[in-house]
């Protein structure tokens, strides 16, 4: 969808046309927020459109659902009186050269009806492509996420966000798969009959177990991703240690500098890292820093982390756009990706390595979590 020139917080913006019939995200080279700016170099911007960017994790399918949005609308980002809104639809992540976006499948915590509630999000989710089937296409692997940018799509791809889904039943991994279903993460918010949640204070007993370790073995075999995020710390090394395949942590951030239950210590960095895996970087403020001076340069700390502890080739984007979270100053919505491809430059990363953690990181492991074992 070729867009125009847009008003974005006050200001004329009219892009020029970048690959696919795409725009970039802000003209002039100037990228603007409250209280400063980030300064998008050429340089940054032709890196960022020539890259292939992934989103590894982003909850606008469901919000946009619950909050009767239609993503192939534009809508503004949410902020004060305007928490309904959305960080991400089609015309703008058009707008900020998204290549491939993972939308999470989300129900209920507990897996009563759970799977039932699954099916249903993920024919809203193909019902939603086939809308924008001129934007958009389906894609469960690293070929067709390649053949949609080709295409001059998006490609849209799905991970389930909880065993509880299952409701009890392993051979539903399966189903899941067939249905289109790239990664599953082990646990949500709360712990299932395969996995702990890293949220679940009352368990003591976090081993992985025999339903956990066949969840584990299935997955591998049908070459579906495992997703630790949300998973408890001690199955984070478990799981990594029986796995055949890489792992991924589709949105996450590091407990050295945000301590959390939530986040990664740097033994999890190892352990995830050790597997080939990659950790996508989250954009929620509550996870990235404590009090209200969270900025977009923040993700690029916690990216300057897991660099020093594991290697930037286990970096990837992980946004949880529109998980009910309030997002860094300067990271508004998907427009504002380019200001980051920005900060990594300035921080010191190379082009090979920026475009690694835009996604050339994450269909590595795509493409080795694919190949028969």
């Amino acid at each position: 969808m070729a867009l125009c020139g847009t008003l974005h917080e006050g200001m004329a913006i009219e892009p020029a046309a970048g690959r696919g019939g795409r725009r970039p995200a802000r003209g002039n080279g100037v990228q603007m927020y409250d209280g400063g700016k980030v300064e998008v170099s050429e340089e940054a911007l032709e890196l960022h459109r020539r890259s292939l960017v992934v989103d590894l994790h982003t909850d606008s399918l469901t919000a946009a659902r619950m909050l009767g949005r239609d993503l192939s609308r534009r809508h503004r980002p949410p902020a004060g009186l305007r928490p309904w809104m959305l960080h991400a639809d089609v015309p703008r992540m058009k707008e900020a050269s998204l290549d491939a976006v993972f939308f999470g499948i989300v129900t209920h915590p507990w897996p009563h009806k759970a799977y039932q509630r699954a099916l249903r999000n993920l024919r809203y989710g193909k019902f939603v492509i086939r809308k924008n089937s001129s934007a958009m296409a389906l894609a469960t692997s690293p070929d067709e996420i390649e053949a949609a940018r080709a295409a001059g799509k998006i490609a849209v791809l799905f991970g389930l966000e909880g065993l509880h889904m299952l409701s009890g039943r392993l051979e539903r991994i399966e189903e899941f798969f067939e249905l289109g279903v790239s990664y599953v993460t082990l646990a949500h918010f709360s712990s299932n009959r395969f996995a702990v949640s890293s949220a679940d204070k009352r368990r003591a007993d976090v081993e992985l177990g025999g339903r956990g370790a066949a969840a584990i073995e299935l997955m591998n075999s049908l070459g579906m991703m495992i997703d630790l995020a949300h998973v408890h710390t001690n199955q984070i090394g478990e799981v990594c240690r029986m796995t055949t395949k890489p792992v991924i942590v589709s949105h996450g951030a590091t407990q050295a500098l945000r301590p959390t239950f939530r986040n990664l210590s740097d033994s999890d960095i190892s352990d995830v890292a050790a597997t080939g895996g990659v950790i996508g970087l989250i954009y929620a403020s509550e996870w990235l820093a404590k009090g209200p001076d969270v900025s977009i340069a923040t993700v690029v700390d916690h990216a300057d982390h897991i660099r020093q502890v594991a290697g930037v080739e286990h970096i990837a984007l992980g946004s949880d756009f529109d998980g009910f979270i309030a997002t860094p100053e300067g990271l508004r919505d998907v427009t504002d990706l380019p200001a980051l491809t920005q900060l990594f430059l300035e921080r010191g990363y190379s082009h090979d390595e920026v475009a690694g953690i835009l996604g050339g990181n994450l269909m590595r492991v795509f493409r080795e979590a694919r190949s028969p074992a």
